[in-house]
C-alpha cells in the first residue's frame, strides 16, 4: 500500500519535531538530570515512537 501524501506529511512533520526537539535540548545548555531534559527527550521519544509505529504499518511506503 503506498504513502498517501498526507501520511507523508505527517511523518515529515514527527521527523521535524523530533529533530527540534533535539536542537532546544542544545540550545537550553540542559544537562543530563535537569527536568526540562527530561521533558524534551520524552517529547523528543514520543515522536520517534509515533515514527516507527507508522513505519511498521506500511513498511513499504518510506521514500
Amino acid at each position: 500500500m503506498a504513502m498517501t501524501e498526507n501520511q507523508a506529511e505527517t511523518r515529515d512533520n514527527l521527523k521535524y519535531v523530533s529533530d527540534m526537539l533535539e536542537q532546544l535540548k542544545r540550545v537550553a545548555g540542559v544537562e543530563r538530570g535537569d527536568l526540562l531534559h527530561y521533558f524534551l527527550d520524552m517529547a523528543r521519544l514520543e515522536a520517534e515512537n509515533r515514527l516507527s509505529a507508522r513505519a511498521a504499518e506500511d513498511p513499504g511506503g518510506s521514500r
